[in-house]
């Protein structure tokens, strides 16, 4: 993925924590949040050259109420800024990362981990974490339905 001021190059998963309790549940809300956990520096080296870039790790929490589960992912982006020593230097003093690149990265997050985070929930039989689309009959449908069964 590639913006105007850095390239994403990739994400990895470092940990899978899932939590699922097989109990009744009624008005289920669920809270799923990226979080920014760390930024460091490394490179990448190409032969003689070698290429300054970010790792972010990350959390991916998705937590049901009540309490029926839960569903951790813990990981890293890989990313090139514009400007590595900016970016480093912004996280250094706020713990918090550029905007520009703070919103890019947790796009990605919800892009890459919530598909996962879904499949998940349907591996451990919790409920979707995203609504899906989901189609009904109308009433009236159902209705003129019945009727033509009468007239037979």
């Amino acid at each position: 993925m590639r913006c105007d001021n850095m390239a994403i190059l990739g994400i990895n998963y470092t940990k899978l924590d899932v939590d699922a309790k097989n109990i009744p549940y009624e008005n289920l809300s669920i809270n799923t949040t990226p979080k920014i956990e760390a930024v460091n520096k490394t490179q990448i080296n190409t032969g003689k050259n070698s290429i300054p870039i970010l790792v972010v790790d990350f959390s991916f929490n998705s937590v049901f109420k009540p309490d029926i589960g839960s569903i951790i992912l813990k990981g890293n982006v890989v990313f090139q800024p514009k400007d590595e020593e900016q970016s480093l230097s912004q996280w250094s003093k706020n713990k918090r990362m550029l905007p520009e690149e703070e919103v890019e990265i947790i796009n990605y997050l919800f892009m890459k981990a919530s598909p996962f985070a879904l499949f998940l929930s349907e591996i451990f039989r919790l409920p979707p974490i995203i609504s899906l689309p989901r189609m009904e009959m109308k009433k009236e449908d159902t209705t003129k339905k019945e009727k033509k069964k009468e007239k037979k």
